[in-house]
């Protein structure tokens, strides 16, 4: 499951500046994938890869609402870094 902050100009600007702009109303695109067991620890973690589901939310409560109908909670997530999600 990967969810990922919609980006604006002023996003890429304070990029370039050094810092992350914070922004309430910011949407957010939402990828269910499943992939294979055996290719997940490698370089080609994406052959064979399915998506599963997708949606778009045009902010955070509307990210609350698809995440709910999908049955998922906020707390059963983590950062990119501590999960097995390859990407």
């Amino acid at each position: 499951m990967d969810i990922t902050p919609d980006r604006v100009t002023f996003d890429d600007q304070a990029a370039q500046e050094g810092w992350v702009r914070s922004n309430a109303d910011r949407g957010f695109r939402l990828e269910h994938w499943e992939y294979d067991a055996d290719r997940i620890d490698g370089f080609d973690y994406d052959i064979g890869a399915v998506r599963v589901r997708a949606a778009s939310a045009k902010d955070e409560s509307a990210l609350e609402g698809v995440l709910a109908l999908w049955g998922l909670r906020p707390d059963c997530f983590d950062y990119s870094w501590a999960t097995d999600d390859p990407r």
